[in-house]
C-alpha cells in the first residue's frame, strides 16, 4: 500500500474504499482538509453518510401508445446494450377511428397494439431480463371523457371508473397469464392533465375502486404514488392523495418526472426525497429528462447542449431527491437517444453510459465538493469498489483534488462536446485530476 499522508498534510484514511469483494468500509468518517498549497476544489467522498441504493437505470418504452406497435429497432437496442431491470411501457386505451364498443373491456386485448405490447413484454423478460414493469395509461376513450375534444386535460366521468379499470385488469390478467406481474399502475402525469387528468381527489376515489378489483383477481399490482409532470408539484399532489388512510396500501414508489426542473434550487428534490422518508417509500424518478418540449427544435438531440443538461438534471435527481430507479424518457425512436437504425450514437447516448455502465446497484453515499461548479457523485459498487462522478460545469479546466484518496490507478471516462467518449487509465498523484471543460467524468477505483 502507497503512503497516502503527504509532507505535513493530515487526514484519516477511508479504509477499504479501493479494495475488492468485502464492501465493508472504515467506521470512522474522512476529516476533511483544506489543500493550503493551492485553490484546486476539493472532492470529499464520505463512506459511512450512506444514502439511497440505485436499484436500476432504467427507460421507458412507450411506442404502443404512440406508433401503434411497441417494438422498435431502438428499443431492442437498448434493451440489448443497456440491460434495464426495471422498464415503464404505455397501454393504449384509445383506437383512433375504432369503434369504442369494438375494443371496451377483455376486447381490447384484441387490437393489434396491445398485441404487440404483450409479446413485447414477454420478449424484455424472456431474452433480456427485464424484472419489473410499470404500466402507464395517457389516454382513455372518447366515450368515457366529460371533454372528448380536448387533447390534454381530459377528465373522465366518474361513473366510467370501472369501465377503465376493466380495460387495465383484462390486460394485466392476460400478462399474469404469461408469467409477468406487473408491479405497479399510473396514469401518466396526471396532475397535469397530459393527457388525462385527475385531482388527488379523484385519484383517490379511483385507488379505491382498482385496488381491490386488482387485488381480487390475483394482481400484485398497485399505483405509483405520484407519477406527476414535474419536480415541483410532486409533495402536494402525493401528499394529498395520501391523506386517505384506505388507500395507502395501494400506494407504491412515490414518483415523478425531471421536467421543468433545471431552474429549481436543490430543495425542490430533497422534499421529495424527505415524503418518500415518512412514508417509507423509494423515489423513483418515471421519466428522466430535462425539456419536455425540445422535440419541437430540429434535431434538438444532437448537440452537446442537450446531452450536457441532461446529466446535470441526471445528477440532481439522484443526489438530491434519492430516486433508487431512474426510466429515461425513451428509449425507442422517441426523445431518440440514436439514429432509428441505431448507427448513429447521439451525444446523450453517451452520457448516459456513464449511468448503465456504472451505476446500476451501487450504493450512493455523500460526497461533497469545495466548489460550486463542481457536482459530485459517490457509491460502491457490488463489488466494494467506489464509483465516484464529477461533473465540471466550468469554461475552463479544472485540477480537482480527491480528499484522502491512495496514489492508485483507476479507470476515468469522460465526455465533452469535443470527445463524445474517452476511456483511459489514470495515476492519481496525491489525488490530483484534471477535468476537462463542461464535462462529465466518471471514475472507477
Amino acid at each position: 500500500m502507497k503512503r497516502l499522508l503527504k509532507k505535513g498534510k493530515y487526514a484519516l484514511l477511508l479504509a477499504g474504499l479501493w479494495l475488492s469483494g468485502s464492501g465493508h468500509f472504515c467506521s470512522v468518517m474522512a476529516k476533511a482538509f483544506t489543500d493550503t498549497s493551492s485553490n484546486n476544489p476539493v472532492v470529499t467522498v464520505l463512506p459511512d453518510s450512506k444514502r439511497q441504493k440505485i436499484i436500476s437505470i432504467g427507460g421507458n418504452y412507450p411506442q404502443a401508445n404512440y406508433k401503434g406497435d411497441a417494438w422498435d429497432l431502438v428499443g431492442e437496442k437498448t434493451l440489448e446494450e443497456f440491460k434495464p431491470t426495471h422498464v415503464r411501457v404505455a397501454i393504449p386505451l384509445q383506437f383512433k377511428g375504432v369503434d369504442y364498443n369494438i375494443y371496451k373491456g377483455k376486447r381490447i386485448l384484441k387490437q393489434n397494439a396491445v398485441i404487440t405490447l404483450v409479446k413485447a413484454m414477454r420478449r424484455m423478460k424472456e431474452r433480456y431480463g427485464v424484472v419489473s414493469f410499470t404500466l402507464s395509461v395517457w389516454r382513455v376513450p372518447d366515450e368515457l371523457v366529460e371533454n372528448p375534444e380536448a387533447y390534454n386535460k381530459r377528465r373522465i366521468k366518474p361513473e366510467h371508473y370501472s369501465e377503465v379499470i376493466d380495460m387495465i385488469e383484462a390486460f394485466l390478467v392476460q400478462m399474469k397469464k404469461h408469467g409477468i406481474d406487473v408491479d405497479y399502475f399510473s396514469f401518466n402525469e396526471s396532475n397535469g392533465g397530459y393527457m388525462t387528468l385527475f385531482t388527488p381527489e379523484e385519484t383517490i376515489e379511483f385507488i379505491k375502486m382498482a385496488g381491490p378489483r386488482f387485488k381480487k383477481a390475483g394482481l400484485k399490482t398497485i399505483f405509483l404514488w405520484g407519477d406527476t409532470s414535474s419536480t415541483k408539484p410532486t409533495v402536494g399532489f402525493a401528499t394529498a392523495i395520501a391523506a386517505d388512510p384506505e388507500i395507502v396500501e395501494y400506494l407504491g414508489p412515490l414518483s415523478f418526472h425531471s421536467w421543468w426542473s433545471e431552474n429549481l434550487p436543490d430543495s425542490e428534490f430533497e422534499r421529495i426525497a424527505e415524503l418518500a422518508k415518512k412514508w417509507n417509500r423509494p423515489v423513483w424518478c418515471t421519466e428522466l429528462g430535462h425539456d419536455a418540449v425540445a422535440h419541437k427544435t430540429k434535431d434538438y438531440n444532437k448537440n452537446w447542449d442537450y446531452a450536457f443538461r441532461f446529466a446535470k438534471i441526471s445528477h440532481r435527481v439522484f443526489r438530491y431527491s434519492k430516486s433508487e430507479v431512474s426510466m429515461f424518457w425513451t428509449w425507442q425512436s422517441n426523445y431518440e437517444i440514436m439514429s432509428a437504425d441505431t448507427q448513429t450514437k447521439y451525444p446523450v447516448y453517451y452520457i448516459t453510459r456513464h449511468q448503465t455502465d456504472f451505476w446500476n446497484k451501487v450504493q450512493v453515499v455523500d460526497a461533497q465538493a469545495s466548489d460550486p461548479d463542481i457536482m459530485p457523485l459517490a457509491g460502491f459498487n457490488e463489488e466494494g469498489k467506489l464509483v465516484l462522478q464529477l461533473v465540471n460545469l466550468k469554461n475552463e479546466p479544472v485540477v480537482v483534488r480527491l480528499q484522502n484518496l491512495p496514489d492508485t490507478v483507476a479507470r476515468m471516462v469522460t465526455s465533452t462536446e469535443r470527445k463524445l467518449w474517452e476511456d483511459k487509465k489514470i495515476t492519481l498523484n496525491d489525488g490530483g485530476i484534471e477535468l476537462q471543460a463542461q464535462s462529465v467524468n466518471t471514475l472507477a477505483f
